[in-house]
């Protein structure tokens, strides 16, 4: 997939974690097989994040969780900035998912639980992006990009507000997981984002 997506606890009823492009539900598909996840969080509106959640909708009506400032681009309230930045072009693309019903959304906000993971705010990167916290684990999306020199902000012509998603940045670092897992790239460690946070002065 583009983006990380994740099944996270029981294999019978597992938490999917975003959805992947538009261009990639057959992939989705395949990659469920004849699992049926019990949820799906949305962890922010970009469209290599929400592209197969309505899909997933429309063929099994899971229940999908987002925060409120990042539900009104996924059911088509809102325009998404355009990516890349150029006319037509970009907001064509970025505004490529097919909207999720309103009605199908759940607004979830800092400190809910969802299947036993701990909703945490990470706004920069978009308005309303959340990660999910249990037991040392962070699934963090967008908040850090993971590359072979370790985790880094992602750059400014993606992010909503750069000056927000460096404050994220310390709230991770305080926040303590042992491990995090992000949208794009391997997972990193505690000790790798407090040496990001301290590159950033934060």
């Amino acid at each position: 997939m583009t983006a990380n997506i994740y099944l996270m606890g029981a294999s019978e009823a597992p938490l999917l974690v975003d959805s992947g492009m538009p261009n990639e539900n057959q992939k989705l598909l395949r990659y469920l097989g004849d699992k049926r996840p019990a949820a799906l969080v949305l962890t922010h509106h970009h469209l290599d994040h929400v592209g197969g959640a309505r899909l997933l909708w429309e063929r099994l009506r899971l229940p999908i969780y987002a925060h409120p400032l990042d539900i009104p681009y996924i059911c088509g309230e809102k325009r998404r900035p355009p990516f890349p930045p150029i006319p037509w072009l970009g907001d064509y693309i970025a505004n490529s998912p097919r909207p999720v019903p309103k009605e199908a959304l759940i607004p979830v906000e800092e400190g809910a639980e969802v299947l036993g993971w701990r909703v945490v705010h990470l706004p920069g990167h978009t308005p309303g992006q959340i990660g999910l916290l249990r037991e040392g684990t962070l699934l963090a999306a967008d908040a850090l990009r993971v590359g072979p020199r370790g985790p880094w902000l992602p750059p400014a012509m993606v992010n909503h507000d750069t000056a927000e998603a460096r404050r994220t940045v310390g709230k991770i670092a305080r926040l303590g997981p042992e491990t995090i897992f992000v949208g794009h790239g391997p997972p990193t460690t505690l000790e790798a984002v407090r040496a990001l946070a301290a590159r950033l002065g934060l």
